[in-house]
């Protein structure tokens, strides 16, 4: 069973000041047109919040980077590194994990999440996680650039709350 986390206006603006920070440095000019990443950043920082109300969270997700580094992972939970995965349209079946990066940099953990826009006002659904070797299993495809994983959120294991 998917966790829906109501979104808020304050979720919404505060991602979206991010993204136009983050388009500000040479690594955010590299954005795929129609995309609305703003609202995997909403994801993240609301899968974030809920788990660390849940889980042994070491160190919680900040969202995007503008300092030019790139990050070793989004979060760090009971010393496992954890990237969040967004579908940014309710009807999305997968996350897309890109495979240059699931390989060159491996996490130990990957969460799916999904935004619901259909509904007012917005829920993201965090659907589930997978491990590593579970994500290298599922089939590659390629669409617009970069060959990534496609891992259905149907295949995603349900989170166990204390």
């Amino acid at each position: 069973m998917a966790v829906n986390i109501e979104v808020r206006q304050s979720d919404i603006d505060f991602a979206k000041n991010q993204i136009l920070q983050f388009k500000k440095i040479e690594q955010g000019k590299y954005r795929y047109s129609g995309v609305e990443a703003w609202r995997g950043v909403v994801c993240e920082m609301l899968t974030s919040k809920w788990l660390e109300s849940n889980y042994n969270v070491d160190i919680p997700a900040k969202g995007l980077d503008n300092s030019g580094i790139i990050d070793d992972c989004d979060m760090i939970i009971n010393s496992k590194k954890v990237e969040i995965k967004s579908a940014t349209k309710n009807y999305f079946k997968f996350i897309m994990p890109k495979v240059s990066n699931v390989l060159g940099n491996p996490k130990d953990v990957y969460i799916g999440v999904k935004y619901n826009e259909t509904v007012e006002p917005n829920v993201i659904s965090i659907m589930g996680y997978a491990y590593h070797n579970t994500i290298i299993n599922c089939p590659i495809k390629k669409n617009k650039g970069a060959a990534y994983y496609e891992v259905p959120f149907d295949s995603l294991k349900e989170f166990v709350v204390k």
